[in-house]
């Protein structure tokens, strides 16, 4: 299926394309439009002016996509408390998390678009990222964290 969402993504929009690759559509392909740009017949569109997921004053388009497509994965759900955590309560204000991954997971997934040189770079580094939180979650979840 087809995804798109605005160019240069960052904290909410790369954990969320990790979230659908991973947990909600194995196939997706990502197009980056500008906002001013019509949205593809068929696509899925997420945060873009028309489209049907955009984030809220109180929820992310992480934690949409998890409503919606009902995962259930307790470690994703700790991610979207973290991407919340960045995103909603400190209102992408570094100073103001009180998560500590969650300082580290916002500047690792900001940094992508200073050391990517397009969408889809910064979106593969990224996979990177979050499977890298995911698994390190998920070990400490089990009580193997090191």
């Amino acid at each position: 299926m087809l995804w798109v969402t605005r160019h240069e993504p960052h904290v909410d929009r790369c954990a969320s394309i990790w979230l659908i690759r991973n947990f909600i559509d194995k196939e997706a392909v990502f197009e980056f439009i500008s906002r001013e740009s019509e949205i593809p017949a068929g696509a899925v569109a997420f945060v873009l002016p028309k489209a049907d997921l955009n984030p809220t004053k109180t929820q992310t388009t992480f934690e949409m996509l998890i409503q919606r497509y009902h995962v259930e994965d307790p470690v994703v759900l700790e991610i979207g408390r973290i991407i919340r955590d960045f995103e909603i309560d400190a209102d992408e204000d570094i100073e103001k998390v009180k998560l500590k991954e969650s300082t580290g997971i916002s500047l690792a997934l900001r940094g992508l678009a200073r050391t990517s040189k397009s969408d889809h770079e910064i979106i593969y580094k990224g996979m990177i990222v979050m499977d890298a939180l995911y698994a390190q979650l998920k070990a400490r979840q089990e009580g193997a964290d090191d």
